[in-house]
């Protein structure tokens, strides 16, 4: 009896070479690839690929690479790609035999292809197959075009998280953090490794993703750092594993509504939730004190009187957007004229607004909110505290930054 052909195709003259008599292969040794299986990858519409038979002669591995390295048509490459990705939860978990080789080969090619729609067809085929193969994965995640790696970033279970701590180290852009960040499940060191980079959009989504473990220290220091970053504050009020401690220091620096986010969470202890109620009660209080024929200017030089022109009157004015008033309290403050006040909150310049704030004797959290909430300064131009709570400058930077507006030592 003949050996079996392999059935024709349309690729057919390399086929007859493929099927030319020989000695039946024996079925202990698997020397090549099932012709079926060759049939599904280059075929147009091939059935579900049969069960690998021993028995049957196999195809040489040389002339699938053969195959795969004829392919001009990048459509044809980016098919392949899918039908491989489907191939795989069906291939021997221990991937030694030829098929598997020529598969997991043919893999590594495509997540190097030069035309990049194939590569993205191989990264969205291959993002949610939970045995993807690790060095695929691992070439994908590392790809310069968005569409191929993002994907694998946000949702390839075979990337470690060696592997994406690595990426991070990198410096990649800043989608590819958000994309690690969007993980289903994001480990402590990953967290930290996104909130070290300083990335603001990326910390942003990690405060969104509850399957993110952010550790107490770092939230500390994202509370802290949220006076510039006005969209981080509802996330961190949000956040399940925020401290009580974290929560009442959040509250003294976020406006009315973020506030109220705080007074309905139900993990709050008594003494917590009366002292978040106790912050929102000041801050009605303060609207509700001011006298209609009192100007914010007068008001601000009544309480610099009084002694009470302090860090949480000027708080709860800014989380009421009283800007005169600040202006005013800055002014008295910093004993420097009103219009030189004015000339720094309009320069936009958050170098010259913390010095002016530093001068004032206020902290540098409260810096961080005059340039958000009275200078205007976008978040991503703000000028940070350094470890969450000291002034980034100098002494002698600050009084040179003022110096530029006429304020003498």
């Amino acid at each position: 009896m003949q050996p079996r052909q392999a059935p024709p195709s349309d690729h057919g003259d390399d086929r007859p070479g493929a099927a030319r008599s020989a000695p039946r292969a024996d079925p202990s040794v698997d020397d090549g690839v099932d012709p079926d299986l060759l049939g599904y990858l280059f075929d147009d519409s091939p059935p579900a690929p049969p069960a690998p038979q021993p028995a049957r002669r196999r195809v040489g591995t040389a002339l699938v690479e053969s195959r795969l390295a004829g392919m001009g048509d990048a459509g044809v490459r980016a098919h392949l790609a899918r039908k491989l990705c489907r191939l795989l939860p069906d291939l021997p978990p221990d991937r030694q035999d030829k098929a598997t080789a020529t598969a997991l080969r043919t893999l590594e090619r495509l997540a190097r292809d030069h035309a990049a729609h194939v590569r993205t067809a191989l990264a969205g085929a291959l993002k949610d197959v939970a045995c993807a193969p690790p060095a695929v994965a691992r070439t994908l995640a590392r790809d310069v075009e968005r569409s191929v790696a993002e994907p694998i970033l946000h949702c390839c279970a075979t990337l470690t998280d060696e592997d994406l701590l690595e990426i991070i180290a990198a410096h990649p852009a800043g989608w590819a953090l958000s994309a690690i960040a969007r993980r289903q499940a994001v480990s402590a060191p990953l967290s930290c490794a996104i909130v070290d980079t300083g990335d603001a959009e990326a910390t942003g989504v990690l405060l969104d993703n509850d399957g993110a473990v952010i550790p107490e220290d770092r939230l500390e220091d994202l509370v802290e750092r949220s006076a510039g970053h006005p969209d981080w504050q509802a996330k961190l009020a949000s956040r399940p594993a925020l401290s009580q401690r974290l929560a009442l220091r959040l509250a003294e620096s976020v406006d009315d509504s973020v506030a109220d986010l705080l007074r309905r969470r139900t993990d709050l202890d008594a003494a917590t939730a009366a002292e978040v109620a106790a912050v929102t009660r000041r801050r009605v209080a303060w609207v509700e004190g001011r006298d209609p024929a009192e100007s914010p200017g007068r008001r601000a030089v009544r309480l610099h009187r009084q002694g009470a022109l302090d860090e949480t009157a000027l708080g709860d004015a800014l989380s009421w957007e009283e800007t005169d008033f600040v202006r005013a309290a800055l002014a008295l403050r910093a004993a420097v004229h009103p219009g030189i006040v004015d000339d720094i909150l309009r320069s936009g310049d958050p170098r010259a607004v913390t010095a002016l704030v530093w001068r004032a004797g206020y902290s540098m959290r409260c810096a961080m909110r005059v340039q958000i909430r009275a200078a205007g300064i976008p978040p991503r131009a703000v000028l940070n505290a350094r470890q969450g709570t000291d002034y980034p400058l100098p002494a002698a930077d600050m009084t040179r930054h003022l110096a530029l507006y006429g304020v003498r030592s």
